[in-house]
């Protein structure tokens, strides 16, 4: 394997240097975010006063999971799950819904790729400060594609004292394949009115092949390299510019074994994000926010027939321009409100087919408090889309704090999603495995969405409890429409239609505590039932139950952390009418501070070397059987 050189050293250093006293203590050098939040209102709230379902996953987390894209910080988040999507991409399945779930990168969207999805699995984990997830309806806010709830990935910010780090680290499936090399490093720091932050990574994994019955590999060998910049320039105590520039490039080598034979396949994506925005105060409670941004993601895919022939290319390009701005401020003592407009134009181009679209909204949010115990959120958003027309999509919200130690939460909303360039114009054309036609005649999916929650916490124990359900119409499938004759083949052709409804409901419980001598015990457990409404069936690639147990600990003084997580998902319906079994995933961490600026984490995922059948392309240890790695990391 091409990355065993580096990978012994790194992890035989860790193993070594956990058995050596350390000369000096120190807490890693982690950025605590505390509580507040951006996502669920638009504006810095504490999680507590949210009457909302969310879960914010810290860099410290981020870190104490292994993870190395946002796709690996994902599984294990509460009615989160990967679907393994055409093209080995990683897509957010949340409550049961896929493409109803918004993913952004700082509060702006990201272009979508290969077939319409957003591969998870390109974007590094070392670029993230943390993960906000709001589980539930959020198109009075963001409008489409934010149905079952919203992905913020939210990066590196200036830090007002010069600080830098880095990271290596190595590992390695126990069946010697899947050998992979992972560096980051960042800086951050202020120089007058300036703050600035810089930070790059490079990710090489190994392919591997758990079924050698044929010539397809199981994963490909793949690249992730990745540069992040973030710029604030004062322009005076109360206002300042923002600048920015994120970029990635993912390649891909395996092969592949379809209809027509074997080939190897070549992928290049590169996506790419600039943004320019200003903040000031416009009064004491008060503040604007403006911004634009350009998002690009440019795919192109090589098929080179392994008994030799003529190779074909497949190439996709998208781009999407975006302007927001927005006021908040406080109005009558008890009502914070929140309005504003932004403009998208989204340009896409699936080989010699081109379209584009353009969107106009607008919003008002109201969040009420009434008295010490009680808080309304009530919302509305008016979009228009250049091709499907225009939508209204209001919310309301409802806390009550009983008591000190309970508090009850309400929500009910309405949501669409627009039909995408990809259902409207472009289809999938050049698959070899299926063909899929776009429909120009689609309407907007709609939805409606109900939530009840409560909350318990008493000293070092916490307790909640959410019901949900998200009723969905006019839902867009995949029609069988025949055979096309390819060659001797024959390969199956699908039409974009809306042809029926659908639901998802279930039950979200989560519980922690805080035990003696550093340890923390937590679990988040959901039931989730769907229903497609054209067949009576169960969507697919929903576990019928998931659950993901926490045991952790940490120690300031000896520099000491680690955990155990047992991940479990339950039987799910999968495509071709089969239903795949449950899976359970046991994983251990622990790292260790050596002296105030390094520290050594080693870690084994996938103990019991699980083989679920249904983890598909998503990788991961799920895929490659138990892997164990190793690093060590610098913080200045």
């Amino acid at each position: 394997m091409k990355n065993k050189i580096l990978r012994i050293p790194v992890l035989a250093g860790c193993i070594g240097s956990f058995l050596i006293p350390a000369s000096a203590t120190a807490e890693p050098g982690y950025y605590e975010t505390g509580e507040v939040v951006v996502t669920a209102t638009l504006s810095e709230t504490q999680v507590s006063q949210i009457p909302a379902a969310i879960e914010v996953i810290s860099k410290a987390e981020i870190a104490e999971s292994g993870a190395k894209t946002v796709a690996d910080v994902l599984t294990e988040v509460q009615s989160v799950s990967l679907e393994p999507a055409s093209g080995r991409q990683s897509v957010a399945r949340m409550r049961g819904l896929s493409r109803h779930t918004l993913v952004l990168i700082d509060g702006m969207r990201l272009t979508s790729g290969f077939q319409d999805f957003v591969d998870l699995s390109e974007i590094p984990a070392g670029m993230i400060e943390r993960v906000e997830v709001v589980r539930g309806s959020a198109s009075a806010l963001y409008g489409s594609d934010a149905v079952a709830g919203v992905i913020n990935i939210i990066t590196r910010k200036p830090s007002e004292t010069f600080r830098a780090g880095a990271t290596l680290r190595g590992g390695e499936s126990r069946h010697g394949d899947a050998a992979t090399i992972v560096t980051d490093g960042w800086m951050s720091g202020r120089a007058g009115n300036l703050g600035y932050v810089v930070s790059g990574g490079y990710n090489n994994k190994d392919r591997y092949d758990r079924d050698e019955s044929d010539l397809m590999t199981d994963g490909d060998d793949r690249i992730l390299g990745s540069a992040l910049t973030a710029l604030t320039y004062d322009l005076s105590p109360s206002a300042s510019l923002s600048f920015g520039f994120n970029y990635a490039d993912t390649e891909l080598e395996g092969y592949r074994t379809q209809t027509g034979g074997d080939f190897e396949r070549y992928v290049d994506a590169e996506r790419v994000s600039a943004y320019v925005g200003f903040d000031a105060a416009t009064g004491q409670e008060s503040s604007l926010h403006l911004r634009a941004w350009q998002s690009s993601y440019d795919w192109t895919s090589d098929m080179i027939p392994v008994a030799g022939g003529t190779a074909s290319t497949t190439k996709l390009e998208q781009t999407s321009r975006q302007a927001e701005a927005r006021w908040t401020g406080k109005t009558a003592g008890i009502h914070r409100v929140t309005a504003g407009m932004d403009y998208r134009h989204d340009e896409r181009a699936d080989g010699e087919v081109e379209h584009d679209a353009r969107n106009v909204g607008a919003f008002i949010q109201d969040e009420v408090q009434i008295g010490e115990r009680a808080g309304i959120v009530l919302g509305a958003r008016y979009d228009n889309h250049s091709d499907f027309g225009s939508a209204i999509s209001p919310k309301a919200a409802l806390s009550y704090r009983v008591s000190d130690l309970l508090r009850l939460r309400g929500s009910y909303g309405e949501g669409f999603r627009a039909p995408t360039l990809y259902e409207l114009y472009t289809g999938s054309l050049y698959t070899k495995k299926k063909i899929v036609y776009a429909s120009a005649d689609l309407d907007a999916e709609r939805s409606r969405s109900y939530e009840v929650d409560a909350d318990l916490a008493w000293k070092g124990f916490s307790l909640g409890a959410t019901v949900f359900r998200n009723d969905m119409r006019d839902m867009i499938h995949e029609v069988f429409v025949g055979y096309v004759k390819e060659g001797k083949n024959n390969i199956p052709a699908y039409e974009l239609q809306n042809i029926s409804e659908a639901m998802t409901r279930g039950i979200e419980l989560t519980a922690s505590l805080k035990l003696p001598y550093g340890f923390t015990v937590s679990d988040e457990l959901s039931f989730i039932d769907t229903e497609d409404g054209s067949t009576g069936e169960s969507l697919f690639y929903v576990p019928e139950v998931s659950n993901t147990f926490k045991l952790a600990y940490g120690s300031s003084q000896s520099g000491f952390r680690g955990n155990i997580r047992v991940v479990t998902a339950g039987k799910q319906w999968i495509e071709g009418g089969e239903r795949a079994d449950g899976y359970t995933l046991v994983h251990v961490y622990a790292s260790r501070q050596v002296s105030d600026v390094a520290g050594l984490f080693l870690g084994v995922d996938n103990i019991l070397d699980v083989e679920p059948d249904v983890y598909g392309n998503i990788g991961g240890s799920g895929a490659t059987g138990t892997y164990l790695y190793g690093g060590v990391t610098f913080n200045l």
